[in-house]
């Protein structure tokens, strides 16, 4: 998925699930998130992501 300023990828990878979140400010600086885990502690991880990659912000 994708916006105006903002960007997220998100899926499996080397046997992990991964999220990517960016963002791109105003100021030129790209701002980014990058979580892997284990598919065995995807109920405990998800909302931690959520929480975590909501916190980003830019200028």
């Amino acid at each position: 998925k994708a916006g105006k300023d903002w960007a997220v990828l998100s899926g499996v990878k080397d046997g992990k699930i991964f999220y990517e979140r960016r963002l791109f400010g105003r100021d030129g600086v790209i701002r980014s998130v990058w979580i892997d885990y284990p598919p065995a502690l995807r109920s405990k991880y998800d909302p931690l992501v959520g929480a975590i990659a909501g916190s980003l912000k830019g200028p």
